[in-house]
């Protein structure tokens, strides 16, 4: 065998080497199913939401409290995804990222949402993270 072909024969074993290390990546998000779940924690006030990304339109969803609405979706491989929220219960409309591949990806596959009337709150497993809405609009 030829110093040539040594060289590309190592460079083909380090090739497929790291081909079935990303295929095995639990992570990888071409297998990774993320569900965002919405829930009302508004204590008697109906919650309009209505969710979008740049390709999808989910709606307007009117939730009774404690009534939730959930979507799935793959995240992109390029950590581009990114869903967002408007919602009114009746002082203004609040606008939120609901999802952002770059934050939420690594902390949940199913991504609770609470929404209150100050923040909205992550839930995933025993952790919870409120974040506050990025604009408001109405009284």
């Amino acid at each position: 065998m030829t110093h040539h072909n040594r060289i590309l024969l190592v460079a083909l074993l380090l090739l497929s080497a790291f081909a079935m290390s990303v295929n095995a990546n639990p992570w990888d998000p071409r297998k990774h199913i993320t569900k965002v779940v919405v829930e009302n924690d508004i204590e008697g006030r109906e919650l309009a939401v209505h969710c979008k990304s740049r390709d999808d339109d989910l709606h307007l969803r009117r939730l009774q409290p404690h009534r939730s609405f959930d979507w799935t979706f793959r995240p992109t491989f390029f950590e581009t995804t990114l869903f967002y929220c408007s919602f009114d219960w009746g002082e203004g409309v609040h606008w939120f990222d609901i999802y952002i591949q770059d934050r939420d990806y690594h902390i949940c596959k199913e991504c609770r949402w609470l929404v209150r009337r100050d923040a909205v709150c992550l839930t995933s497993d025993s952790n919870q993270a409120c974040y506050y809405y990025k604009r408001r609009y109405g009284p």
